[in-house]
């Protein structure tokens, strides 16, 4: 009788398995040690999984599960489970909060968990076999913060009936007159441009399309406004923008702040063209670069996405609490700026996800003090290749001596 409520509750637990836990990793006979070979297999199945999915991992092989006797499965697999935790931890980043324990009781019918807001260290010392519980949650907080009045701003008045000309250095802006509806007999232009990888920097700006990477030729934030209210182009009317230091065909992006990052939308319906532009006698300048008509403002960036390559992630240890730190990765032979997510509540691990592999890169970590200087640490990594960094050295510049620096990359 007791081999026949054995073999129920073993039924059970391989049903319960196949359902749920779609996962396994196997260990070496009587091995306990996360090694390279478990660390491999942990991290593919991370890969593989999305986000805001439960991922529940069977330590015992179908041989273990077979052949082990009762104390054997609990004790082996326990301490797989509890070794397998840490390292999810200590290596991965995973906040304990989304790391359960589960283990099917020998002797009884259901399966145990710990609470859902337990930590991994509650574990039960009954005899059971033990599988770890990982919830791959999407609550990823993007470090750093917007700050895109540093670099300076372009303003300027105009009559309301008046045609507006406005020359940055980047850019020139040309919107016909009467072009907006308002009761303000001035309008006020401001113009504020992002071209350099200081600029993007400085400013928390980055290079992202709906998670995606973007490779950028500069960006611009252009504003009307009356009495402090913001304006819109009126319809039909249309502000014919040229960007002088672009000399590639990108498409038009239009930004919008989430999650505390610039989040780029393609408009499919603006073209951009390379082509020669001259302005009449009221504004200096003309020559050659990218020209768009656009019937929208705001955040507008030019951009493509590179050629589709497998992806890959990065994980960075802090390891210190932070707070308004900016952690980027920028690209050496693509105008990219990717930003960093914190994964636990004091800010101190950070990810980057879906990351174009085997690629010459720049971690930087950076904090802005008092708008004059810069604590910031810098790591040269190839993508795919290293998967983990820590141990980063700090240094205080000013930010001339930063923007210098960085400047370099591109």
């Amino acid at each position: 009788m007791k081999n026949l409520k054995f073999l129920y509750c073993f039924c059970l637990l391989f049903i319960y398995i196949a359902v749920n836990g779609q996962h396994s990793i196997k260990y070496s006979e009587k091995s306990t040690e996360v090694d390279l070979h478990i660390k491999d297999q942990a991290q593919k199945i991370l890969q593989k999984n999305s986000s805001n999915s439960e991922l529940v991992i069977n330590v015992l092989s179908k041989k273990e599960l077979k052949t082990l006797n009762k104390k054997d499965k609990a004790d082996y697999s326990r301490v797989r489970v509890k070794k397998l935790a840490k390292y999810f931890v200590d290596s991965l980043l995973f906040d304990p909060i989304n790391i359960l324990s589960e283990f099917a009781p020998i002797d009884e019918k259901k399966v145990v968990r710990a609470g859902s807001n337990a930590n991994y260290r509650d574990f039960t010392n009954r005899n059971g076999i033990y599988r770890l519980v990982i919830l791959k949650r999407e609550n990823l907080v993007a470090s750093g913060y917007i700050n895109d009045t540093i670099n300076g701003v372009t303003r300027r008045s105009f009559n309301k009936d008046q045609a507006i000309y406005l020359y940055g250095g980047y850019s020139q802006i040309y919107i016909p007159e009467n072009s907006f509806n308002c009761d303000c007999d001035q309008i006020r232009v401001e113009l504020k441009e992002f071209f350099t990888p200081s600029e993007m920097l400085l400013a928390g700006l980055t290079t992202t399309s709906g998670g995606k990477t973007l490779v950028t030729g500069g960006m611009i934030h252009i504003m009307a406004y009356c009495n402090g209210k913001e304006l819109k182009l009126k319809n039909g009317a249309q502000a014919n923008i040229n960007f002088f230091t672009i000399n590639d065909s990108f498409g038009v992006f239009f930004g919008k702040e989430k999650n505390k990052i610039i989040d780029w939308t393609l408009d499919k319906d603006i073209k951009a063209e390379l082509n020669s532009f001259e302005f009449d006698d009221e504004m200096e300048g003309g020559g050659e670069g990218l020209t768009i008509l656009t019937d929208k403002l705001g955040w507008i960036n030019c951009d493509a996405f590179p050629k589709n390559e497998p992806k890959t992630e990065l994980l960075v240890d802090l390891q210190k609490s932070t707070d308004s730190t900016y952690v980027r990765l920028i690209f050496l032979n693509m105008k990219s700026i990717l930003p960093g997510y914190f994964t636990n509540s004091d800010n101190s691990k950070v990810i980057f996800k879906d990351i174009p592999t085997e690629k010459q890169a720049h971690l930087l970590v950076y904090k802005i003090n008092n708008n004059t200087h810069i604590y910031w640490a810098i790591a040269d990594i190839e993508t795919g290749l290293d998967k983990f960094i820590t141990d980063l050295k700090y240094q205080t510049s000013t930010k001339d001596e930063f923007k210098k620096i960085v400047d370099k990359t591109w």
